[in-house]
């Protein structure tokens, strides 16, 4: 083995080890942030943010007040001439 062979294997390895314990911090911190997503979501729930999500959707098709058409029983008036 020459000495750049033996140089190589060191710094692989010193890499390998390097490499996983930063495998290990960033597990950490991802479940970090899925717990406080986790507790946003629960936070959210509980305050009633998504009791109702059929109404809103509709709100803007419904009138705010019902008004009778009184002009149901008049006839059409059409153009043809047969």
């Amino acid at each position: 083995m020459s000495f750049f062979e033996a140089g190589a294997q060191v710094t692989f390895t010193a890499l390998s080890q390097i490499g996983m314990s930063i495998i290990y911090v960033l597990l950490g911190i991802s479940v970090i942030v899925a717990l406080g997503f986790f507790v946003a979501f629960i936070i959210s729930v509980r305050k009633g943010q998504y009791d109702d999500t059929y109404t809103p959707s509709v709100r803007m098709l419904f009138e705010d007040e019902v008004v009778k058409d009184t002009s149901v029983d008049q006839p059409i008036e059409t153009n043809d001439k047969h």
